[in-house]
């Protein structure tokens, strides 16, 4: 399921990238259509006795959806100012990050061969990382909103996987999104966004990002946040940037050099060294060990 979404997820950067729509415009349509199609989906499926959270369960959607709102609105407005290869190459970052929430939060703790492998797969796409914001192409302003959007990110990872402890995946995932899209709304009143100002290629790839990374993949993640310790996802979508570069340099002509091949090379080797060490195995043989006997909740 991790696997599927990492595919998804990797869509979404060149759905950005091809739209002529500003980020925040772009996260906006995104994150109200996104909404519209969760709850056709939920309707198809029987479901529209669905319970949203209450009081003081509406806490930790709240809070995934303001983290869900920076870390998307960043993210957009940045492959703007950059390109996809690059600003994607920033979410090496997160398996750093959530280790560090994922160490008091779950008492989660890697071994040394599963952080070294991660490591490696991090310094393998440190020199693209740099390249990103130096040289005549380089943009530091777009690449430091890409830093935010997934610090952002991280912070909405490990708060979805605080709920799934005790919400079931589609009340969580209608509580945050529909937080997150308020929040997006006053970002783009505070800034005077034209909404409006959009074609309707635009609302096509907006669509396309709905289905594939936002619904799909969303949905897949946050279903097995519950079975899986914190630091496997993300080590997983290591390998999304360079699935990422390779979909925008075949559909965008963006062009991808030899410094992104290689740093995508040894990312993969690190990802999959560090799946394959006792430490990783461990992990994901964790999932086993700490189910509860019951069915688990859709």
């Amino acid at each position: 399921m991790i696997g599927l979404s990492v595919v998804a997820f990797s869509t979404a950067p060149v759905f950005v990238q091809a739209s002529s729509t500003s980020g925040p415009v772009f996260a906006f349509w995104r994150s109200w259509i996104g909404i519209a199609v969760t709850f056709a989906v939920v309707a198809l499926a029987g479901r529209l006795d669905l319970a949203l959270p209450g009081g003081r369960e509406w806490k930790i959607p709240a809070w995934a959806g303001f983290f869900n709102a920076v870390s998307t609105t960043m993210f957009m407005i940045a492959v703007k100012f950059t390109s996809v290869a690059d600003i994607s190459l920033l979410t090496m970052l997160n398996p750093v990050l959530i280790a560090l929430w994922a160490i008091p939060l779950f008492g989660e703790r890697p071994g040394i061969r599963f952080r070294l492998w991660t490591l490696v797969a991090i310094l393998g796409s440190s020199v693209v990382i740099l390249g990103g914001s130096t040289g005549a192409d380089g943009n530091p302003f777009g690449i430091a909103l890409g830093v935010v959007s997934v610090i952002a990110y991280s912070l909405q990872f490990v708060t979805l996987k605080l709920a799934r402890g005790t919400m079931d995946t589609m009340p969580l995932t209608m509580g945050y999104l529909l937080v997150s899209a308020l929040f997006v709304s006053l970002f783009c009143l505070v800034t005077r966004q034209d909404i409006w100002q959009v074609t309707s290629t635009d609302m096509f790839y907006v669509l396309g990002l709905v289905v594939i990374p936002g619904g799909l993949g969303a949905i897949l993640l946050t279903w097995s946040l519950r079975w899986v310790p914190a630091n496997v996802p993300p080590l997983m979508n290591l390998a999304l940037p360079f699935l990422a570069g390779a979909m925008a340099w075949f559909f965008l002509g963006e062009t991808v050099t030899l410094v992104h091949v290689g740093g995508g090379a040894v990312t993969l080797i690190g990802v999959a060294a560090a799946l394959m060490s006792p430490s990783g195995k461990a992990l994901l043989s964790a999932e086993h060990t700490s189910r509860t006997p019951s069915p688990p909740p859709v």
